[in-house]
Formats: structure tokens, C-alpha cells, sequence
């Protein structure tokens, strides 16, 4: 069974309505934790063989602040929750 699609300009009643709200709004509170300034990822430049990248953070980073922000102690068990949630 395929599931309705949500529009981007659908009203507050058709969100809620939508199975997938829940998941969304998770999705979108993390996201914002994430990009904050002084608690999120830490996003740095990386320097390149010729080059510097700007804004940018590695998997180790990311993977630390989950452990840390998430309260996940057991990489394994990250690791599944991201495998199957």
C-alpha cells in the first residue's frame, strides 16, 4: 500500500493527518540540534591536497556527538538503531 505524499504547502490538518508526521518532526528536531553553534556537530574547514573545504564535519564527529547528545553508549547498538529506525 503506498502511502500519500506530503505536499510542501499542505495545511497544519493535512501534516498531522500524515503517517509520517511523527518521523518528520523528529527528523527536523534533530536537524536543528544538530546545526546548533555551540552544542551541535562541530563543523570545521579541512584542508585538501591544494585546497581548504569550508564548513564541513567528518562521520567520526558525527558519530561522537550522537554517542554523546543521543545518550547511545554502545557503538553496535548506534549502529542498529540507524540500520533500522
Amino acid at each position: 500500500m503506498a502511502l500519500p505524499r506530503l505536499r510542501a504547502n499542505a495545511s497544519i490538518e493535512e501534516r498531522m493527518v500524515h503517517p509520517n508526521h511523527m518521523i518528520y518532526q523528529k527528523l527536523e528536531n534533530l536537524v536543528q540540534t544538530m546545526l546548533d553553534p555551540e552544542n551541535g556537530v562541530p563543523i570545521k574547514t579541512v584542508k585538501s591536497f591544494l585546497s581548504k573545504i569550508p564548513s564541513v564535519f567528518t562521520g567520526q564527529d558525527l558519530i561522537a556527538w550522537i554517542m554523546k547528545n543521543m545518550n547511545m553508549t554502545d557503538l553496535g547498538l548506534l549502529l542498529l538503531f540507524f540500520l533500522f529506525f
